[in-house]
């Protein structure tokens, strides 16, 4: 029987190293499969991002806003679950209605001026350009580069080779249009069916919910279900109040960057507070991603607006790192700045924006989960100590009481066997 079993594992073992040598060899086709796979389920992850984030507004509703509804009449507790829900949906929806109709208007007028200024803007930069290279050379003495390449320069910007690089530069980027076209109307088809599908998932929750625990347990081992019940219970906690609190902080993150820029009179103050309140999702690195292209474009209009817009920028991410971050979040990731850091720089490397963004509570449950093995196994470890210790005491008073002759080493034997 165990020459059987040893027989299995190595066959086990044998197979499981093909597969795995198969994938690495064949690795860019396996990754063209994983796609076009994760391309056929994405409208079922769509709808399931959107019926998490719903679920925490729909709990609300259901557990605090109609906890009495059907007390007295049972009938109407059928309606607890109706009411959540489209009241969610209508929530949700009138909320980026609202912004989308207020935001998009006015951001195509930003943008539209901004493109309309670009000229200005790339012959205010030549001409600071060509004087800062005049005054190096007036005071230093340097000569940055000759007069001619200048000229060259120059010609090449606004002279016929820029009509060619023009039309190189379209001819290359129409093919990425066209994929960025095609990958857009994919994404509003995935979208609509991710609404459809989130629908089902929110209605239906607490009985997916059931048969994902049934599966678990009637698949794994116990112990092992055991363990994935905790590992899903505390990626839901860490997780879930960690991205919809900092969606909340970044939109009041943007508020008041919108408001403190058009009190101070700043330009394009919506288009840049749409993407600094953006950007203020993305932990740590987040206020730095969305000031350096807002400064710079500001920079381009008025030095002065870029140097105080800076300032304005440092005390904001202040108010919102001291304040309102620890007011809404809390202490729902629960570790350290070191490793929010580290956390951040591997997801964004390893999955990019969404990297960066679930990077910090995908380690914290790891984090969590890491910290409460080496707990257990240090007071197992301790408790062994002390069991040994004990049993190093009895040993050396039993060696006195016999050293002693007061009593035998067969007494002591069968006083032990009794206990």
């Amino acid at each position: 029987m165990k020459r059987k079993n040893n027989y299995l594992r190595i066959f086990l073992l044998i197979t499981y190293t093909l597969v795995v040598a198969f994938l690495l060899v064949n690795i860019k086709q396996v990754a063209v499969v994983v796609k076009d796979v994760f391309g056929v389920f994405m409208p079922f992850i769509y709808g399931f991002i959107l019926a998490y984030i719903l679920s925490f507004p729909y709990n609300f509703f259901h557990d605090r806003c109609f906890k009495k509804l059907g007390t007295k009449h049972e009938n109407l507790k059928k309606l607890k679950k109706p009411l959540s829900l489209i009241i969610s949906y209508v929530l949700c929806f009138g909320v980026v209605g609202l912004l989308v109709g207020i935001l998009i208007p006015e951001l195509t007028k930003s943008i539209t001026k901004l493109v309309e200024d670009i000229p200005m803007y790339m012959q205010s930069i030549q001409t600071s350009a060509h004087e800062f290279v005049i005054m190096v050379r007036d005071r230093f003495g340097y000569d940055l580069y000759d007069e001619k390449t200048y000229n060259e320069v120059i010609s090449l910007l606004t002279g016929k080779d820029a009509q060619q690089v023009l039309e190189k530069f379209i001819s290359d980027v129409f093919p990425t249009a066209l994929n960025f076209a095609e990958g857009f109307t994919t994404g509003i088809y995935n979208w609509i069916i991710g609404i459809v599908v989130s629908i089902y998932m929110l209605s239906t929750k607490e009985k997916l919910c059931r048969q994902s625990k049934a599966m678990v347990v009637a698949y794994l081992p116990l112990k092992t279900s055991r363990k994935v019940l905790q590992i899903t219970d505390l990626s839901n906690k860490k997780c879930g109040k960690f991205i919809i609190g900092k969606i909340i902080d970044s939109c009041i993150i943007g508020l008041i960057c919108f408001v403190g820029l058009s009190i101070f009179k700043f330009d394009y103050a919506l288009l840049i507070s749409v993407v600094v309140g953006v950007t203020n999702v993305i932990p740590f690195f987040g206020p730095f991603i969305g000031a350096i292209p807002s400064a710079f474009l500001l920079l381009l209009i008025d030095p002065m607006q870029c140097f105080w817009f800076v300032i304005f920028i440092i005390v904001l991410q202040q108010f919102d790192g001291n304040i309102l971050g620890p007011k809404i979040l809390g202490d729902t990731v629960g570790i350290s700045g070191f490793w929010i850091l580290f956390s951040v720089i591997v997801g964004g490397g390893l999955f990019g924006v969404i990297g960066m963004l679930l990077g910090v509570p995908v380690f914290a449950v790891i984090y969590t989960l890491i910290d409460d093995s080496v707990t257990k196994r240090l007071k197992e470890k301790r408790s062994a100590h002390r069991i040994n210790e004990l049993s190093a005491q009895l040993e050396a008073l039993d060696a006195d009481i016999i050293e002693q002759g007061s009593i035998s080493e067969s007494d002591i034997n069968n006083d032990s066997d009794k206990i």
